[in-house]
């Protein structure tokens, strides 16, 4: 990490940045792999994002304060660049022994244009589509740095996506989501004309939907001790609700007398309404009447809203303590909402409104997983034995 100005050669540095991050600004801890100082910054309540990698806090008038008293003799901390007028970007610091970093983990700052994260902000995008943007474009501009980002050609971000899926052998989505940052600043911010052919799409990929079964739902709650968490899974399965939308509830989004949930601001910005399950009401009553939470149906312990990485880890839990051979994820519960009302014969139309989707043909790919149809045709083996019975007459003769 470069020294800051005057700072002394033998002092331990801590390099403060600024980011957006869970739908907040956050000011970031970023330092060599330390005991001593991953120590104070977690008793100062730091925690760690793998995204930015570097610890942080939420940013408010004493945080900058409350870190330099912290590390007072124990660190040299470089504020310079919080308040100089730029984000910084930097490249991926791992919080690992020095054993295991190589000189291409070393932070180098660049910076981002200002008015990329001013007008996704103007234009409301959601805080998950701000904090993913912006950690995509800042991996694109600090792999170009010191050229700024308005000054990189067609050839070189096609070099640098070829390089994704070659090198870095990135997923379908995070590929996808660096086109649309880098298309968003060329066209949106920078005004450029529109251009698809500049950046090749990848492929879309055809996956099936992840799906659990109803009596591994049943297992999870049954090894779910916790009345918070059994009410969080039971929601997020018998209301086919996204992970966001749950820690977005409030106390008077659940009609407990119409056995419904009011959905606000959902993915693309849209408001719904689903189905409550009518066996989880007296569990929310016993909830909300032991918890007493404020606002947010499911608060933290600072009566704000339940982080996302929390509800992953309570069902990620809840599956493992149910002996479930697969990682459960809270998007695997409203897939399996979904695929279990289509096995029990709901319209894929009802569905469709109740999960939210803009396209009958997204719901329609349920169907595939479903065993509403299915468990109607006979296999062509089951056939075979029933015509034939000599294939289990061979068996039987080479039983023990």
């Amino acid at each position: 990490m470069p020294l800051a100005e005057n700072q002394p050669t033998n002092e331990k540095s801590i390099l403060l940045k600024r980011f957006f991050h869970r739908g907040a600004n956050q000011i970031g801890l970023l330092f060599e792999y330390d005991k001593e100082l991953i120590a104070i910054a977690k008793s100062l309540n730091a925690r760690w994002t793998r995204t930015h990698k570097c610890w942080y806090l939420p940013e408010e008038e004493s945080t900058k304060h409350k870190i330099m008293n912290a590390f007072r003799g124990r660190a040299w901390v470089d504020a310079k660049a919080l308040y100089g007028g730029r984000e910084p970007v930097v490249k991926t610091i791992e919080n690992k022994p020095e054993s295991h970093r190589t000189k291409r983990n070393k932070p180098e700052l660049v910076a981002l244009p200002e008015e990329f994260l001013e007008l996704l902000k103007r234009r409301r995008y959601s805080p998950n589509t701000i904090d993913s943007y912006c950690s995509v474009f800042r991996a694109f501009a600090a792999y170009f740095s010191p050229k700024h980002p308005s000054e990189i050609t067609e050839h070189e971000i096609k070099r640098y996506l070829l390089k994704l899926v070659d090198k870095d052998k990135v997923s379908y989505s995070t590929q996808n989501q660096t086109i649309n940052a880098i298309k968003f600043y060329f066209e949106k911010v920078l005004g450029h004309e529109k251009r698809d052919f500049w950046i090749d799409r990848p492929r879309k990929e055809s996956k099936l939907p992840e799906v659990i079964s109803e009596e591994e739902v049943g297992k999870m709650l049954n090894a779910t001790s916790n009345l918070k968490h059994w009410c969080i899974i039971g929601i997020l399965y018998s209301s086919g609700l996204r992970r966001g939308e749950l820690i977005n509830l409030r106390i008077g989004d659940v009609d407990l007398d119409r056995k419904q949930v009011f959905v606000r601001g959902g993915k693309g910005k849209k408001d719904r309404v689903t189905i409550l399950s009518e066996s989880l009401i007296n569990q929310l009553l016993i909830y909300l009447k032991k918890y007493k939470p404020k606002y947010w149906l499911f608060e933290n312990t600072k009566r704000g809203k339940y982080s996302a990485q929390s509800v992953l880890n309570v069902v990620k839990k809840s599956g493992r303590m149910a002996n479930i051979a697969r990682t459960v994820t809270p998007h695997m519960l409203r897939h399996s909402f979904a695929t279990h009302l289509m096995d029990h014969g709901v319209d894929t139309r009802k569905i469709q409104v109740m999960l939210g989707h803009n396209s009958i043909k997204t719901t329609a790919k349920y169907t595939h997983v479903s065993k509403n149809d299915f468990h109607k045709i006979k296999s062509p083996l089951d056939q075979i034995q029933t015509d034939n019975k000599l294939v289990n007459n061979n068996l039987k003769q080479q039983r023990i």
